[in-house]
């Protein structure tokens, strides 16, 4: 039997994921699909624009055949605890068999070597970092420096392209088989020296992200790229054959004023039908809550910044001293979310870093969160196809992990300790309940009232 895993967030799903899961059915001769998916919050550091069942539920009817939640503590992650927490995810349950994502390029063979450079972490290339990130660089921009600096360091690496490889090897008298078993050689290579455009596409990093996974759990489950196709991943234009998820949310910001009013608003309705299987557009068209963003959780964020003392705000997951002290020094400048991530954002902190600390704080997820649970220790199931009857019964029989159906016994299914990693679950669903309430709705269940989708 084969078994397509996607991390995903579906936030919210759209025509490209539903290329994705068709493709990778095709490709891999899959005989299920199954999801790994953000909660109610997101990787970004934001909550979800719809619930997680509703989303859950547009992938089932999009050619999902079961979805697991990934735990809040790695959905809510830097994009490696991200990817950790989701490989670990699928390879628990015992018969994925293919590992399948999205990619601004589906060189497999480039992206493990440099997939395989981050892993390792060279000498050279650990020092470039060290030294890139106190001249003020950001994590990602050091990274991206590191990697070009251990790529090219040696003379060949900057002089010697593809086509003329052979003939300057010849004239220098060097060995050519010691030159090509040279990881840093082979990828300045193969790269041509486009590294730095590679690193900066989101999807390329979380790709890479997932081969480390891979690598690191020594999972037999087969990496499949699929190229991506259509917008970018932060592309804001609508109308494109496969729009990115943060199109159709800015779209939907922008437009719709009064919450579901989707029939006064012609054009928008027709933008989201074009951009969306029509499974899922029903769905969000018929959804039943007001949607979230950032700024819905400003006031809460707002009480925990002027509440808290700098060593609790060193203290949460993607802070340090310093960004807690600032924080504290600016605090009084807090308007909304988004304008002070804006505000706070610099050329070593980035916004998104920023997002995921206010989201942690409202969490209470602290740094020492994520040595103490480095990997998932549940399959929590939110929804499944009845026509996977095989796939369940095969989960049940070779995953490792215990399965989590209905929240409300966890205390006979899970230690002590798994059910501190599960109670942010629950801790997010209530938060997001509160950002609901503000806006005028109460009606969305906690979790132990919620039932599994079965379709």
């Amino acid at each position: 039997m084969n078994v397509v895993g996607i991390i995903a967030e579906y936030n919210p799903f759209h025509q490209g994921h539903a290329y994705q899961i068709r493709t990778l059915k095709e490709i891999c001769h899959a005989d299920y699909t199954v999801i790994a998916m953000s909660g109610n919050f997101v990787q970004r550091g934001a909550p979800a624009l719809m619930e997680k069942y509703s989303r859950a539920k547009m992938a089932l009817r999009c050619g999902a055949d079961l979805v697991l939640e990934l735990p809040t503590l790695f959905a809510t992650a830097s994009a490696e605890l991200f990817a950790r927490g989701g490989v670990s995810l699928l390879d628990s349950t015992g018969i994925v068999t293919h590992l399948g994502f999205g990619a601004e390029m589906d060189d497999i063979h480039l992206l493990s070597k440099i997939a395989t450079i981050l892993r390792e972490q060279p000498s050279s290339y650990r020092n470039s970092l060290q030294k890139a990130l106190k001249c003020g660089c950001s994590f990602p921009a050091a990274r991206t420096k590191a990697l070009l600096d251990y790529c090219f360091e040696s003379e060949w690496s900057t002089t010697v392209s593809s086509e003329n490889f052979s003939t300057v090897c010849m004239e220098s008298g060097q060995d050519l088989s010691e030159i090509l078993s040279a990881p840093n050689n082979i990828l300045a290579m193969e790269s041509g020296q486009n590294l730095s455009a590679i690193l900066s596409a989101p999807n390329n990093i979380l790709a890479i992200e997932y081969l480390k996974s891979l690598a690191e759990l020594s999972s037999k489950i087969i990496p499949v790229p699929i190229l991506r196709t259509g917008s970018a991943y932060h592309d804001a234009e609508i109308g494109k054959k496969f729009c990115s998820a943060f199109a159709i949310r800015n779209l939907i910001r922008q437009n719709l004023s009064n919450e579901h009013d989707f029939n006064c608003q012609n054009t928008l309705r027709t933008a989201l039908e074009s951009s969306m299987p029509k499974e899922a557009c029903e769905i969000l068209l018929n959804y039943s809550h007001p949607f979230l963003y950032e700024d819905d959780f400003s006031t809460l964020l707002h009480y925990e910044l002027t509440t808290e003392d700098p060593a609790q705000l060193a203290a949460w997951g993607d802070s340090s001293k310093d960004l807690a002290h600032r924080l504290l020094k600016e605090r009084e400048q807090f308007t909304t979310w988004n304008e002070f991530c804006q505000y706070m954002k610099t050329k070593n902190i980035t916004y998104t870093r920023l997002s995921r600390l206010f989201t942690h704080i409202l969490l209470h997820i602290a740094k020492e969160d994520y040595q103490k649970f480095q990997l998932p220790s549940y399959l929590r199931v939110l929804g499944f196809q009845a026509s996977a009857a095989p796939l369940l019964a095969a989960l049940k029989k070779h995953s490792n992990l215990p399965i989590v159906t209905r929240p409300a016994n966890i205390s006979q299914i899970l230690s002590k300790e798994q059910q501190k990693l599960f109670a942010w679950d629950l801790r997010a669903t209530d938060l997001y309940r509160v950002a609901l309430a503000s806006k005028g709705d109460v009606s969305l269940k906690n979790d132990f009232r919620q039932q599994i989708l079965r379709l």
